[in-house]
């Protein structure tokens, strides 16, 4: 289970001014964690600074981030939908924490910022994501939130020549209707 640290990080929407810190910490996640994150260190690590500053910046997309003091340690993605016949879902996306700073409740921090933020909308129901099967410490994660599983992708995932199947969850924000 995580544990807070000596001082909770400070939680503040990301923006494209973030580009280079949110790029840093991307690419130590996917160093550290290259089987839990989609794309490779090696695809990422080309991708330009401007390439972050349009993922901050992008419309309907929400991103959060945890700072120690000017450092991010964590960040988030919540993922909006257009049109009347799908925003009333959202998807979490893009999980990350410094690989030095886990399990010191940053990633806990920023789901129920997530969370929060999804609710002050008014019109997002439900929440989706998706996490590698067997990734115990984040279906842990997600299980405390109230996130549950309503599919199974097998071979979804690619890594190291191995494949892995992938969870899809989901979480109500309201009493799903019949």
């Amino acid at each position: 289970m995580d544990t807070l640290p000596a001082t909770a990080p400070t939680l503040r929407q990301l923006g494209p001014a973030d580009a280079a810190r949110y790029r840093a910490l991307r690419l130590a996640g996917l160093r550290a964690f290259p089987h839990a994150f989609r794309p490779s260190y090696d695809e990422a690590v080309l991708q330009p600074l401007s390439w972050a500053e349009g993922r901050l910046n992008k419309a309907g997309e929400y991103w959060f981030g945890a700072f120690d003091g000017i450092e991010l340690v964590g960040a988030i993605c919540l993922r909006t939908q257009e049109g009347q016949k799908n925003r009333h879902s959202a998807s979490l996306n893009a999980l990350v924490v410094d690989p030095g700073r886990q399990r010191q409740g940053i990633a806990s921090a920023l789901v129920a910022c997530l969370i929060g933020f999804a609710r002050s909308l008014g019109h997002v129901r439900q929440i989706t994501l998706t996490v590698i099967d067997g990734n115990a410490a984040a279906i842990g994660l997600y299980e405390r939130f109230g996130f549950r599983q309503f599919g199974l992708e097998p071979d979804a995932f690619l890594h190291d020549g191995q494949y892995y199947a992938k969870q899809h969850r989901q979480l109500f924000l309201v009493t799903p209707s019949s």
